[in-house]
């Protein structure tokens, strides 16, 4: 049993009293501070013990003590990669002669909700030929992680200028390879439980899922392992940090995993059937909540929803109308679409694209402010309602 400085402390004064002649034991007596002394001593080896005990099974250690603890598995943690893209650099005429557009070349995005935006460093020396108006570059973001993962034709410009070169952009087909970044504790930790999976001799699902997630910037593969494509097939699904996989990214894993499947296996490697479907919500605020605030956590709580779902995870109205009912501000909510919960298959991903939100308040400031949930009239949508105050009813 753990205990705490107060009941160490306790203990000693209790110990002290039966077996010495000390009784003065007053917050100003000198021996009360030496035990005070010692008391601490203990508490701290103690919070040692309940640390090291807690660090010494993957199921509860966390950060460096799991670092530690699966690397004794042969198991380390995905480190965060950076996004690369292909960059399209264009001139408003027909070049005149060759443009070159030097390594580290740096362009940015456009500002995204946050007021963020994310800088792209060319890797390569490319020339924009004579007679031509654009060409392409490869690019990498200047930093790792997903928000580098932005939207096509967001990066527009430049900041390093380069002659005769009027324009950049990120246009179709533009990602090579999505950033990520560094693997969650509990990412590692399902890594590694399942690990033993990996270690019998043929190949089960679960070593499958297993040796995907083990590639960077994959973060969900499900495993379809009933001869999808004839006998002696199986098929990996994965999930890339921005949805479908780049090609590069698939190929990493087939590669990662033909090392390891057994030699009689065909294993291929899928892109997830993306399943998108649009949301329209009516919200119903308190009156003295603000419709820009409201709207706001409406959205995070969506988005939070969403970035949560996994490959063969389907909509369900209650938990996404749970999220949202724990925003500030919102009285009650109605979904119009969808009408019924969406169910996807396994390799399937379902992905919120157009989300609209109608706003309408419900009761009375003077109501709402003081009595949450009390009864009110329903204003029509983007009504307002003034506050009660004296110089509304012109009181004195």
């Amino acid at each position: 049993m753990i205990k705490s400085l107060s009941e160490i402390l306790d203990d000693l004064m209790s110990e002290l009293v039966v077996r010495t002649p000390f009784t003065n034991l007053n917050p100003s007596a000198a021996i009360r501070g030496l035990l005070e002394v010692i008391a601490k001593v203990i508490a701290d080896t103690y919070g040692l013990v309940k640390t090291v005990m807690q660090q010494s099974f993957v199921q509860t250690a966390t950060g460096s003590w799991l670092d530690l603890k699966v690397r004794e598995m042969g198991i380390s943690r995905k480190v965060a990669i950076k996004t690369r893209v292909f960059l399209t650099f264009t001139c408003n005429s027909h070049a005149a002669q060759n443009i070159t557009i030097p390594t580290g070349t740096i362009c940015k995005s456009q500002k995204d909700s946050g007021g963020n935006d994310y800088r792209f460093i060319t890797t390569e020396e490319t020339v924009l030929e004579e007679g031509h108006t654009s060409v392409q570059v490869v690019a990498e973001a200047e930093l790792p992680g997903t928000p580098w993962n932005v939207g096509q034709d967001t990066i527009t410009r430049m900041v390093t200028r380069v002659t005769g070169i009027h324009a950049v952009t990120n246009d179709v087909g533009f990602l090579i390879h999505e950033g990520s970044d560094p693997e969650s504790d509990d990412q590692l930790r399902e890594r590694a439980i399942t690990k033993w999976e990996t270690l019998g001799l043929g190949g089960t699902r679960g070593a499958y899922r297993n040796w995907a997630l083990s590639v960077p910037g994959v973060i969900a593969a499900s495993v379809l392992d009933d001869f999808p494509f004839g006998p002696g097939t199986v098929g990996v699904v994965i999930l890339g940090e921005n949805g479908a996989p780049t090609a590069e990214l698939i190929n990493e894993v087939h590669q990662y995993i033909k090392a390891r499947k057994p030699l009689t296996a065909d294993v291929r490697i899928l892109a997830p059937d993306i399943q998108t479907i649009d949301i329209d919500l009516e919200v119903i605020r308190y009156a003295d909540a603000a419709q820009e605030i409201v709207e706001t956590g409406v959205r995070e709580a969506i988005d939070n929803y969403s970035s949560h779902l996994q490959l063969g995870e389907g909509l369900i109205i209650a938990r996404l109308i749970n999220e949202i009912m724990d925003v500030p501000g919102v009285y009650n909510l109605k979904v119009n679409t969808p009408e019924q919960d969406i169910h996807v298959q396994v390799d399937q991903f379902l992905l919120f694209d157009q989300i609209t939100i109608a706003h309408r308040i419900k009761g009375r400031v003077y109501q709402d402010a003081s009595i949450e949930g009390g009864s009110g009239d329903e204003a029509a949508v983007n009504a307002q309602i003034l506050d009660v105050n004296k110089e509304t009813f012109n009181i004195e």
